[in-house]
């Protein structure tokens, strides 16, 4: 491929499905554009997970709503800071603030966003689910940089099917996101039972069109307690190309290698990285609440610092940290 305007339908299923030297050339094409667009540096930013109570019910996830039997916990202000004060320390200058979809964190996140920017000067990104046009201005109003509402599929019946409600609201979301002022985060996920290949063609299509601001590709880890808990794991390879795809159709957006490719493989972030991945994600979420943020499963990969220091520098890539 020697440039975007070849992502023709044909095209981008060739890329999906390469393996072997032909993989490589897509792969060495992402960094190359990595490269060019945003130099050899790449993001660590530090996560915190604040809450796992949920009022969606998608079909993949053990914090679903209908999971009656799973143990809930939202954590306080107070925590939150703690946790944000480790974050800086650590000379991380992102803070990425993720729940499950609950308007109850919204007063929380609202009395913790203005302190972090106040105490700590990081960015501030969150991942709270879908909210009001409303909320997202009054995030962005508090000084929230960024916010993450991936669309998970293009296909809106597969969307439904699987749990998740209305794809039309999921993609107006990003819309009032980026009208609020925010970095707009999307993607998708690789292996959802029901998926296709044609789906997954139209999902690179669609992270095209939405241009956003970070966008990723994360493999289906199957979760205990879910309908979909006996599925097979999306596959890395595919996940992992279409990550190629974003980086050398869109050039700049920032793209994580996400810890469940690490969960699938012992290279997987690094082969992220490889595939043109800018960005990795350390967990700071206290075990004791991290058990129970089932996003994957109890198996789930925790990025450390120094892991993700390490794999960053394997790459021939620098770590961006204050210290």
């Amino acid at each position: 491929m020697s440039n975007p305007s070849e992502l023709t339908r044909d095209h981008i299923r060739r890329c999906l499905l390469s393996r072997g030297e032909e993989q490589e050339r897509l792969f060495a094409q992402a960094r190359e554009t990595r490269q060019r667009h945003t130099g050899s540096r790449v993001l660590i930013r530090g996560v915190l997970e604040i809450s796992n109570d949920c009022g969606k019910d998608c079909g993949y996830c053990a914090m679903r709503r209908s999971n009656g039997g799973f143990s809930r916990y939202t954590m306080s202000v107070e925590q939150i800071m703690a946790i944000a004060r480790c974050v800086a320390d650590a000379g991380i200058t992102w803070f990425f603030l993720q729940a499950a979809q609950h308007p109850d964190v919204d007063s929380l996140i609202e009395e913790v966003i203005p302190r972090v920017k106040r105490e700590y000067g990081m960015n501030v990104l969150l991942c709270l689910g879908e909210r009001s046009q409303a909320q997202y201005a009054r995030f962005a109003e508090l000084g929230a940089d960024s916010y993450i509402i991936k669309f998970e599929t293009s296909d809106p019946q597969l969307y439904q099917t699987i749990g998740c409600g209305s794809h039309k609201a999921r993609i107006e979301a990003g819309t009032h996101v980026k009208a609020a002022g925010m970095k707009l985060g999307s993607g998708n996920i690789v292996g959802i039972p029901g998926q296709t290949l044609d789906s997954l063609i139209q999902d690179v299509e669609l992270g095209i069109r939405l241009a956003p601001d970070y966008i990723s590709s994360a493999p289906f880890i199957p979760n205990e307690g879910t309908p979909f808990g006996a599925a097979p794991m999306g596959d890395i390879e595919t996940t992992l190309n279409i990550m190629a795809l974003w980086r050398i159709a869109l050039g700049s957006p920032l793209i994580p290698a996400v810890s469940a490719l690490q969960r699938l493989h012992p290279e997987g972030q690094f082969r992220g990285l490889q595939a043109g991945a800018n960005v990795i994600t350390v967990n700071f979420t206290p075990s004791a609440f991290r058990e129970r943020y089932c996003i994957y499963n109890k198996d789930r990969f925790i990025v450390s610092v120094d892991h993700a220091v390490s794999i960053i520098r394997r790459a021939g890539l620098e770590p961006i940290l204050n210290q």
